[in-house]
């Protein structure tokens, strides 16, 4: 008989490990929300550009997304093993690119930029934040199995780096909002974006050091190269991770209206209508109340998986999603106006709802995904970690898109007015600082403040060209269209990925432990021990 000799680097997942893991994650998703909570408003309020062509060239983006996702995670998975493993330095690598396209997206053209040049920048720029994105993401989860080798140390793991990840995406609504904005906007919003930018970008790829630096593969999984006719072959012959996509896409699409909606509210709707504190850091106290619920959830996830099965608590996710939806619509259409300390804390608690539902189902989703890839290696004996795991990435950001568009839809429908910076000077044409103003179709600025309009007055150049205005600048009639896009599309569609989920998904419980130990038989049989490293017979 012979013994096996096993990777004295297969070990339980320490403590370090899950922290400098879960900290890429922060990076990841200050990156993503970013772009998903930001961009639009940045390219149709600041830069005047009209919503529709821009959310329909986004999602035509993700239509390319479709195409080069897979093919980038091919080059990823088929990539040599160095030194520093397989995935860390295309980590680092689409780190570093897409924090240079995140501070390009963000940038302002010069004036004299023609309209169809602009269009054509800022949707390059966001093909290329997108790719970059893909590159730094499939492998920060292709990760997973090789470090985690159960289900219980990937639930510990994933639930860390989304527990932490959702903190990024908490902090992208405080620096942007609260800490920047208020700072910056004297000189301007297009420069207090594009101070964003730069900042997004130092943090994502600080923190995704943490992973490249804290970690090693230590489970050396089967690994096989694959092209393009195996990636078909995967989703033709892996019905779970059919499945997987197409609820998925469902359930995103739903949670990203909502939540990116809710920054059009804080910019629109300070003083009618969404009754909310009358402050740039009203954004910030939802964040602050809604990421608690968020993390509450993330935090006890692997204590409640312990008594309840994380199929059941999956399907919850769906329903408390749906809850919160009806709550902040019943918040912002029947609530009245002036009481906005607790209008405020109430939207925000509905948030919070929402968030502690969506934080628990991207932890399950990211470990149902993990759970595919093993699924995967049953019905075809190849992993293809990397183009699997690109899936997941690819339905985050179809789902961030196709919320785009459908926002840009909402925008356009409630005929919101853009908005312009106004670079207010004194009657000796000496700079005292920029506002934000609506302005007309004619260009025309719209002013209902009297201290920003006494301002104006002392110049009369900047007089001729604006208005005072003794009215709301915003109709009850935009924003009842603008608050029903937010809460009525999501409802219909996260019953579809509920349903979805309900009827096609059923990789968990014994059917999945069975799945597993067969798995762990024929790499016995093809000469690997259980963690996937060879086994070498020694003669007896």
């Amino acid at each position: 008989m012979g013994k096996g000799k096993t990777n004295k680097l297969n070990r339980p997942l320490t403590v370090l490990e899950t922290a400098t893991y879960s900290l890429g994650s922060l990076g990841r998703e200050f990156s993503n929300n970013c772009v998903n909570a930001f961009f639009l408003v940045y390219l149709c309020i600041y830069q005047g550009l009209n919503p529709v062509p821009m959310t329909i060239a986004f999602v035509l983006a993700k239509v390319w997304d479709a195409v080069n996702d897979p093919m980038l995670a091919t080059l990823v998975n088929n990539s040599k093993k160095s030194r520093f493993g397989r995935y860390r330095p295309w980590m680092f690598g689409g780190a570093v690119v897409n924090a240079i396209s995140l501070v390009l997206m963000f940038t302002s053209l010069p004036a004299a930029t023609g309209e169809i040049a602009k269009y054509a920048y800022y949707i390059f720029m966001y093909v290329i934040w997108g790719m970059s994105f893909t590159v730094m993401d499939v492998p920060f989860w292709s990760m997973l199995p090789t470090i985690a080798n159960s289900t219980e140390e990937r639930n510990k793991a994933s639930s860390m780096a989304k527990l932490v990840g959702g903190f990024g995406g908490f902090l992208v609504g405080m620096v942007g909002t609260s800490v920047i904005f208020p700072n910056f906007s004297d000189r301007g919003m297009s420069k207090a974006y594009m101070i964003l930018g730069v900042v997004a970008g130092l943090i994502m790829i600080t923190f995704i050091l943490f992973t490249v630096i804290g970690n090693r593969e230590k489970y050396a999984v089967p690994h096989e190269n694959v092209g393009l006719k195996h990636i078909i072959d995967m989703f033709k012959q892996n019905d779970q991770l059919r499945a997987y996509a197409l609820h998925l896409v469902f359930f995103l699409t739903g949670t990203t209206i909502a939540l990116s909606q809710i920054l059009y509210i804080y910019v629109y709707c300070y003083e009618d209508g969404a009754n909310l504190v009358r402050s740039e850091y009203s954004y910030t106290l939802f964040w602050v109340i809604a990421c608690t619920g968020q993390g509450i959830a993330m935090f006890f996830y692997n204590q409640i998986t312990k008594k309840i099965p994380r199929e059941k608590i999956y399907a919850f996710t769906f329903v408390g999603c749906i809850i919160s939806y009806v709550l902040m619509f019943f918040i912002f259409f029947f609530l009245k106006p002036g009481n906005y300390v607790i209008n405020a804390i109430a939207i925000a608690l509905s948030g919070a709802f929402l968030m502690l539902a969506s934080g628990m189902n991207q932890i399950g989703s990211t470990v149902m995904i993990a759970d595919v890839v093993d699924y995967g290696e049953f019905k075809t004996g190849k992993r293809g970690d990397s183009v699997i795991f690109s899936v997941q990435t690819l339905i985050s950001k179809f789902a961030g898109a196709l919320a785009m568009l459908i926002l840009g839809m909402g925008i356009s429908a409630a005929q919101l007015p853009t908005v312009s910076e106004l670079p207010i000077t004194d009657a000796n044409g000496a700079y005292v600082k920029s506002v934000n103003v609506f302005t007309d179709s004619s260009g025309k600025y719209l002013i209902n403040n009297e201290e920003v309009w006494a301002l104006v007055s002392e110049n009369p150049d900047l007089a001729s060209k604006s208005e005072f205005v003794n009215e709301n600048l915003i109709s009850s009639e935009s924003l009842t269209v603008l608050r029903a896009f937010m809460f009525l599309i999501p409802i219909p569609m996260c019953l579809a990925g509920y349903a979805i989920y309900k009827k096609k998904y059923w990789l968990y419980g014994t059917k999945y432990d069975d799945i597993k130990s067969e798995i762990d038989r024929r790499r016995r049989e093809n000469g690997f021990d259980e963690f996937g490293n060879a086994v070498e017979k020694e003669n007896v």
